[in-house]
């Protein structure tokens, strides 16, 4: 057993030759409409969703010349297509035929014959594409560790077999959250049930099932989880996975309901509103859940700021240097596009538009001497998470600050003494 993993796989993807990898599978032909595009409109879709990717480090932009963007939603996609297009080719011309093969995005799992050469195997796979590398790592003692498993060969009677369990990396800390932590007890006891589950499903034995749960048990334990919790868990785990309760009929709808969880008086809150709920809307699935409050990564700055331009769904203020005149706006997209507005020209090549919409500020700098329509002159007044709390915001400032160039009227009428 050898398992293959691709150096970087989601970085080196090359881009344009998985869009026409997709395009070659989605039109046959040429005139084809797939979803109601043609085979050019779904190309431009595609080169605009994965080659327009920009990203900020230390305060500057960059642009992402080939790959694809780590934490892109068609990362895991892409590199599903190009390889699943690839795979079947080089596994059948190659020189080393496996037994048995796996794949999980770029991890692969090979059951090779006795007498295999992995050293061949390695120059055959490090040949196939200029943007693949591969590293391999072989059993020992009869193991092997592939994603989460731990898969074990053993020889009885000249028979194979072969036995799989729980992996942990050697790095492991074994700490999870502690069972006093302020958090709902219901997120508490999911640490374990997910523990158990995953046993459950990963080891092939139950003596190795065994053995699992006694490692859960005890590093737990140390997390301060009471044993008879832990039991309890264990037995209801087992029970239902060896008498599953298959539910017929229609599901009922789901209804979600966000609490902020304030201790022991949640969890009472939590029940309430449940036993109601099932006494007047009993048709209805309610599913409480519990919001966050402040955490630790409120009170730091984990991330690089926002370049002012690239700000969007902001409420802004434009200030004339010449002579004090003021404009208060809102808008739900890059501010450098709104600005580029007021301008007059096109965000992208700051060429004059031949259409232009009204703008107040336009007008404004038209008229005033020194008056320069510039990013130096706007400022971020506030932020809103919706449409509706950014106009509401927007005519607030506007009814506080009375800027000269809005004539006190904003996109939002509020009804205010």
């Amino acid at each position: 057993m050898i398992s293959l993993d691709i150096e970087s796989l989601f970085t080196n993807v090359p881009v344009s030759e998985t869009i026409d990898i997709i395009l070659r599978q989605l039109y046959p032909q040429d005139n084809v409409i797939y979803q109601g595009f043609s085979k050019s409109d779904f190309h431009n879709l595609l080169k605009l969703a994965v080659e327009d990717s920009y990203f900020s480090f230390n305060n500057k932009l960059y642009r992402q010349i080939d790959g694809m963007s780590m934490g892109s939603p068609l990362g895991p996609l892409f590199a599903n297509i190009f390889l699943s297009h690839y795979e079947s080719e080089w596994i059948q011309n190659c020189p080393v035929k496996p037994l048995f093969y796996r794949r999980y995005v770029d991890d692969t799992l090979w059951l090779l014959p006795i007498d295999s050469d992995v050293s061949v195997l390695m120059n055959y796979m490090n040949t196939r594409h200029s943007n693949m590398r591969f590293t391999y790592e072989s059993e020992s003692n009869d193991c092997i560790h592939f994603i989460g498993l731990t898969i074990t060969h053993l020889t009885e009677n000249n028979r194979h077999k072969y036995l799989t369990s729980v992996y942990r990396k050697p790095t492991s800390t074994s700490l999870f959250m502690n069972f006093n932590s302020f958090v709902p007890l219901m997120y508490r006891l999911s640490v374990f049930k997910c523990l158990v589950s995953r046993a459950i499903q990963l080891c092939s034995t139950w003596n190795l099932f065994h053995v699992e749960i006694d490692n859960v048990r005890s590093m737990l334990l140390r997390n301060a989880y009471p044993s008879f919790l832990l039991d309890r868990i264990v037995k209801n785990a087992v029970s239902s996975f060896l008498n599953p309760n298959v539910k017929f009929g229609p599901q009922k709808e789901r209804l979600y309901i966000g609490l902020p969880f304030l201790g022991k008086s949640t969890d009472s809150l939590r029940k309430s509103i449940k036993e109601i709920c099932k006494q007047f809307i009993p048709n209805k699935d309610i599913i409480i859940y519990f919001k966050p409050g402040r955490r630790v990564s409120n009170f730091f700055r984990v991330k690089d700021i926002t370049p002012f331009e690239l700000r969007s769904r902001v409420v802004y203020e434009f200030s004339c240097v010449s002579c004090q005149a003021n404009y208060v706006g809102q808008t739900t997209r890059h501010l450098r596009h709104r600005i580029a507005e007021h301008e007059g020209v096109s965000h992208l090549t700051g060429k004059v538009m031949k259409s232009q919409s009204h703008s107040s500020i336009r007008d404004h700098s038209l008229l005033c001497n020194g008056c320069n329509c510039s990013t130096s002159n706007f400022k971020i007044l506030s932020t809103g998470k919706s449409d509706l709390e950014l106009l509401i915001k927007e005519r607030l400032l506007i009814k506080d600050r009375k800027p000269s160039l809005n004539g006190n009227v904003g996109s939002f009428e509020l009804f205010l003494n």
